[in-house]
């Protein structure tokens, strides 16, 4: 509490003829600067409590709600959610998040942790449409059409922790996104995994044969590779290696 002290005369008792004064100190408590102080704390917490999503993810997307409770539109026709945890991020001393991503065909739930040196997703099942993948990844030069599964557990996007995780497609259709006929695209499946140096993903043909993968340091560094046989399998894609940065 603020507090000021001002000052008093007192007079004292007649000692040796002469009058004694006293300074005698008054603690004053200033309410007005106590209430000021508490209508600001209200405001600045009203604002934390309140604060809209594009806060945090910018006005180029589709968002409603808060950075505590939202959700932010994925095209096309996807939408992903979030729920913090307030009790779970105290105790972990961390972002807690219930998250979950739906749309046609599509319901993926579980929970993510966020600190300085990276998010980890805890936790994450279920099913949804092939074309999430480019709802997720819009530089995809093909569309599909199908179904895929996803589970992960302890998953470092950048490392730091153990964690593995798998995505899973069936046998679906896939055309060029520039455009051209839709042909059959066999089954394919993707292992995830992070360890204390980076993480990593990599995508294998239904014979098991690596067609692409992609690696991610602790420093940022990242590295994508498309094989040879990928090209027989989606359409518009060409073999190339890219290194770049975070």
């Amino acid at each position: 509490m603020f507090r000021v002290w001002r000052p008093r005369d007192g007079d004292g008792r007649r000692g040796d003829g002469a009058f004694q004064f006293e300074r005698l100190y008054v603690k004053v408590t200033p309410w007005r600067l106590v209430l000021l102080a508490s209508g600001v704390g209200a405001y600045l917490a009203g604002l934390l409590l309140f604060l809209p999503a594009e806060a945090a993810l910018g006005d180029e997307r589709d968002v409603v709600g808060t950075v505590w409770k939202g959700e932010a539109a994925l095209e096309p026709g996807f939408a992903a959610g979030w729920s913090t945890r307030p009790l779970s991020s105290l105790v972990s001393l961390s972002g807690v998040a219930d998250v979950g991503v739906r749309g046609p065909d599509t319901d993926i739930a579980g929970d993510v942790s966020v600190r300085p040196s990276g998010a980890v997703i805890r936790r994450i099942e279920g099913a949804g449409s092939m074309r999430l993948l480019n709802a997720l990844a819009p530089q995809l030069p093909f569309v599909c059409d199908g179904d895929l599964r996803v589970s992960a557990t302890n998953l470092a996007l950048r490392g730091g922790t153990s964690g593995e995780g798998r995505l899973q497609s069936g046998a679906g259709t896939c055309a060029p996104k520039a455009g051209g006929p839709a042909q059959p695209a066999p089954p394919l499946s993707a292992s995830l995994s992070s360890g204390a140096d980076g993480s990593a993903i990599t995508a294998t043909g239904p014979d098991g044969a690596t067609i692409a993968s992609a690696r991610a340091t602790r420093d940022g560094a990242v590295t994508v590779s498309v094989q040879p046989g990928a090209a027989g399998l989606l359409p518009g894609v060409t073999p190339v290696t890219l290194e770049t940065r975070l």
